[in-house]
Parts: structure tokens; sequence; C-alpha cells
């Protein structure tokens, strides 16, 4: 079973990978004046041995933070989405190379992990901050799955949100999870 995350809009959203920091270079440059050990490890070496030349790009990330962010893919058309979301364009959401998780306990605990949440949630709320209209909102939620069934787990005789939140708070937010089976509003 894995935990997926989706949004639903009213409208269509921009899809792909937000925030991350990297920068592209080929095999043999990355093997040749990046880390010349690379080319004694077994992946990097299976790499070169499928691209002689190396000339295939891989993207180079100086930070754990730099290589998180967020991955948007959607809207959705094999699902019945009409149980949870109210509105039509349901997309998943990934927090790539983190978590939608930071609070101070893990920030003590695991600076790392909460960099990567952190930076994971942030670009969430940029996002929605940039594609949200005045007056808008936008739906979250959370779920368990273990098959093509996503929507089906949580009671909806009388669906209500579980936070209703401003994107103005949740662009200043210092702590924030967006919990299993969640339904959030987003406003703005």
């Amino acid at each position: 079973m894995s935990l997926f995350y989706y949004m639903a809009s009213s409208h269509e959203l921009p899809t792909g990978s937000f925030g991350k920091k990297c920068t592209t270079t080929t095999l043999i440059d990355y093997v040749t004046y990046v880390n010349p050990d690379a080319k004694n490890h077994g992946h990097m070496k299976t790499l070169l041995e499928n691209d002689p030349k190396g000339e295939r790009l891989m993207e180079i990330y100086e930070t754990n933070e730099d290589a998180a962010g967020l991955y948007v893919r959607g809207p959705m058309q094999d699902q019945e989405t009409s149980l949870i979301f109210r509105f039509p364009y349901v997309y998943e959401v990934h927090p790539d190379g983190g978590s939608f998780e930071m609070n101070e306990e893990i920030k003590k605990a695991y600076p790392t992990s909460y960099a990567c949440g952190k930076k994971c949630l942030t670009e969430l709320f940029q996002y929605l901050d940039r594609n949200l209209r005045n007056g808008e909102e936008i739906e979250l939620f959370s779920c368990w799955t273990d098959g093509m069934e996503r929507f089906t787990e949580k009671e909806v005789e009388k669906l209500e949100p579980d936070l209703i939140l401003e994107i103005a708070e949740l662009l200043q937010a210092e702590a924030f999870e967006w919990k299993r089976q969640q339904y959030i509003v987003v406003k703005k």
C-alpha cells in the first residue's frame, strides 16, 4: 500500500516538476570532471555500458534540499473521483525528494528531512498560490491505495473538510502535516 496525495481544481493546472535546483551534464563529463570515482560504481558502469560515448544527460543536485520539490501529474481520467471531490480536474501530487510534513520535532531530530519536507510544502503552497485565482478554492485529499480503487476509503455520505485554510496562512506556516485521509480546502 502507498499513500497518495491529490488535489482537485475547477480548471486545468500545470503539470510536471517544480522547485528542483539542478545542473545537467553528460555521463562522460560527470565521470571525467565532477566525480571520477563514480565510474567504478555498479549503476554508473551499467549506464556507461549502455551508452559507451557517455552522451546521456543526467541531473546533479548539490544538496538534498536542491533535489526536493513538487511533482504534479494529471488530470486523472481512470478513477471515479466525485465521491471525494467537487471539482472535475483531479491531479496526483508528490512530495519529490521529501514529504508533506514539517514541524519542530522533525527539525530538531532530522534537520535534513525537515529541510526537504519544508521545501516540498513550500513548493506546494507556492504552486497553489500561483494557480488559484482570488476567491477560488482547491481541494486536497490523501489516501492509501493497494490498487486502482483510491477514493473509496473515506466515509463520504456527508463529506466535510477536515481543514479549511487560506493560502496566505499556508505561505507563512512553520508547521504543517498533510495527514492520511485528510480532506483540506484551500482558499485564496
